[in-house]
């Protein structure tokens, strides 16, 4: 994400993955999460339509979580974490544009997020979803 891209940073910064629960049949998934002091918490991704992680280790610790919509990343941001999201290292994009557009026009209006773990360890994760949140 370019420097100048606007965003909302959720607590998450140091965290570690712990875990990651996927139930596709209701399009959610849940990241468990070790903070300091042993006290556990949940990133919970509801409506999910796209989710890809890599790198996923023996220790895999959050640098920040970033949510936002079309409207806080550049074009060519969007471009790309849409085109990763969708994408496996071995094969391209399973995106295909109009599906690319509408799902632009969603992130424009509020009805899907764009959420980016990054890492200082371990895995990096994207999804595009419709809502998450913390339990």
């Amino acid at each position: 994400m370019s420097a100048n891209a606007s965003y909302m940073a959720v607590h998450g910064h140091d965290a570690e993955i712990v875990s990651i629960d996927m139930d596709r049949k209701n399009s959610v998934c849940r990241l468990g999460l070790s903070h300091e002091g042993e006290k556990r918490s949940s990133f919970e991704l509801f409506e999910l339509v796209a989710f890809r992680v890599e790198d996923f280790g023996l220790q895999n610790v959050v640098s920040r979580i970033l949510r936002a919509t079309a409207k806080d990343f550049s074009e060519d941001d969007l471009n790309h974490w849409l085109e990763w999201a969708t994408s496996l290292s071995d094969a391209s994009s399973w995106l295909k544009p109009e599906r690319k557009r509408e799902w632009i026009e969603a992130l424009n209006d509020g009805r899907l997020e764009l959420i980016v773990l990054e890492p200082s360890a371990g895995a990096q994760i994207v999804a595009v979803c419709g809502r998450a949140g913390f339990s």
